[in-house]
């Protein structure tokens, strides 16, 4: 194969990279200088690095011998090869390390992609996870800022000098027809509970489990085949797996690594995933709240591009110059800076997502790395997808809007933007001029919808001057129903669900018009939430953080 073929479209997938925190013990004897820090012999058994992922990413180290839950103290990785971090600065002096390989460290999950079980001597990352119904995607675009200047006189009207200054990857959005709804996760920032159907059978230790294809979660509870309230980090990790996809990708390791720390091995129950059903039979309901913090969860993508060449659709390396049929980025750390949700009239519900990225990383040349976590080369492969029902849309015709204290039921078509306001910025001491943050700054909502005018209530609801505060839920109402919230409801036939509420509220335009052929009177209105009451989703779809 020489690179005269060219890459087709037909070879590119996009897929998902969860990014939870990251757990390993070190191994004190391969780490004296503090820096440099090598995970123990059990880890690399398991999973490897690929070269310099996690750089500009924060790192918390753990003194086992004072607290397995408060850090003793947080440092920047500055490089990474496949088994060690490098971080800057050094632990302090003081401390000695665990020559029982207890001191441990934890990688924050902003920018820090999943490692996944690795195939032999081959790196993967937790990258076969199914997107959805993707409509259309932009994958992050890299800038490079380049400077010319005059750095003397010369000989010519030419500059004299130019240099590359930083990196930046912007442009990143997904279009998606919505057939889950857990993308609100990533839109609100957190998780507060779940509910779920769980078998009493736990995983060997934080590493392993018995089993491929097993599904687990942190309980906290005496378990037992019954529907529980989870107990987990807001941001996850939520659920952790073991090898899905092909049969070259099944293992036993859980992915990510459990937080041993704060998951305790003893409270990791499986769940009891349905078999192949055709309706909701073992529903997973997630309960999404507001993030007031600085973090918000994020996700990496993962772009793959073969030439579909038989046995290596999947694979870089030397040996057969693999580099040449398969072309790989990995865009990591995507925040949701808008997103938007819309149910036009006979359409399907749609949720588009424009993004934050941190970085995009490069393979190394010669890096040996199978994408896709090693799944095949079709959806069918992949973690999360489902047939039948389970793969069809919410349409806008089952969905239902009440809002002043009465439901619509003349509504058209109606769209939700939950706006996060991200601000970029950078900081010293990373040592990577690709690196940026997003800092979450005011959130803002926004509903629009177009109606058919049946009654004069939004006429007079925009003389209103008392904001809805949406105590109660919507009842028969009147006009100036100050106590109703804002519902928005999509079902499926199947039985999944997606529910969301709005509390504290103003209408702010109600534009009438009358068509010149004489046909329904429609309103075109904008309301404004402040708060967000509550968003469950109820579905079989397995959330990674």
């Amino acid at each position: 194969m020489t690179n005269t073929d060219i890459f087709l479209g037909s070879g590119a997938t996009l897929s998902l990279v969860p990014e939870t925190d990251l757990i390993f013990q070190i191994d004190a004897s391969e780490s004296s200088d503090k820096i440099n820090l090598q995970a123990v012999a059990g880890f690399k058994n398991n999973y490897l690095f690929v070269n310099n992922i996690y750089v500009g990413c924060i790192v918390d180290f753990y003194d086992a011998s004072s607290s397995t839950t408060v850090p003793h103290s947080s440092h920047t990785i500055t490089a990474n090869t496949e088994d060690t971090i490098t971080i800057t600065p050094a632990i302090d002096s003081g401390v000695t390390l665990a020559t029982d390989d207890s001191d441990f460290v934890i990688i924050r999950s902003y920018g820090a992609p999943n490692v996944g079980q690795k195939n032999s001597s081959v790196k993967r990352l937790n990258a076969d996870n199914w997107i959805g119904i993707l409509e259309s995607a932009e994958f992050p675009n890299v800038e490079v800022e380049v400077k010319q200047m005059n750095l003397s006189l010369g000989g010519s009207r030419n500059m004299t000098y130019q240099y590359k200054g930083i990196e930046t990857a912007s442009g990143g959005n997904l279009n998606i027809v919505a057939n889950h709804g857990t993308w609100l996760y990533y839109a609100l920032g957190a998780c507060s509970e779940i509910t779920c159907t769980t078998i009493t059978d736990n995983p060997h230790n934080h590493l392993l489990a018995s089993t491929a294809g097993d599904v687990y979660i942190d309980n906290g509870d005496a378990g037992g085949s019954q529907n529980t309230t989870q107990t987990h980090l807001n941001q996850g990790p939520i659920f952790y797996k073991t090898g899905y996809g092909t049969t070259g990708t099944k293992g036993t390791a859980l992915v990510p690594p459990a937080l041993y720390n704060l998951d305790v091995t003893a409270n990791l129950e499986k769940l009891s995933l349905p078999a192949t059903p055709s309706s909701i039979t073992k529903p997973i309901t997630y309960t999404f709240i507001e993030a007031n913090g600085e973090e918000l969860p994020s996700f990496s993508l993962e772009q793959s591009i073969s030439k579909l060449v038989s046995g290596e659709e999947n694979l870089t390396d030397t040996s057969a110059n693999l580099e040449d049929l398969n072309f790989v980025r990995i865009a990591r750390g995507n925040r949701v800076n808008t997103f938007t949700m819309t149910a036009n009239e006979n359409e399907e519900v749609k949720m588009t997502m424009d993004l934050s990225t941190r970085t995009v990383h490069k393979l190394d040349q010669n890096e040996v790395y199978e994408s896709r976590g090693g799944a095949g080369i079709t959806n069918t492969d992949l973690f999360n997808f489902e047939t039948d029902e389970f793969l069809e849309p919410f349409f806008f015709s089952r969905g239902s809007f009440s809002i002043f204290g009465q439901q619509f039921l003349k509504v058209t078509n109606m769209t939700l933007t939950i706006n996060n306001n991200l601000q970029e910025k950078r900081f010293i001491g990373v040592g990577n001029t690709s690196i940026q943050d997003s800092i979450p700054a005011n959130r803002t909502y926004e509903l629009s919808f177009t109606a058919l005018v049946t009654d004069d209530l939004l006429f007079e609801e925009l003389f209103n001057r008392n904001e809805n505060t949406g105590t109660s839920v919507v009842t028969t109402g009147t006009n100036f129903a100050t106590d109703a919230q804002i519902d928005l409801q999509f079902d499926k036939a199947n039985g999944e669900e997606i529910n969301i509420s709005f509390k504290n509220y103003f209408l702010e335009s109600a534009n009438f018009t009358i068509p010149d052929d004489k046909g329904a009177i429609t309103v075109e209105a904008l309301v404004r939430p402040r708060d967000l009451k509550e968003c469950t989703v109820k579905t079989h779809w397995i959330l990674q953080g």
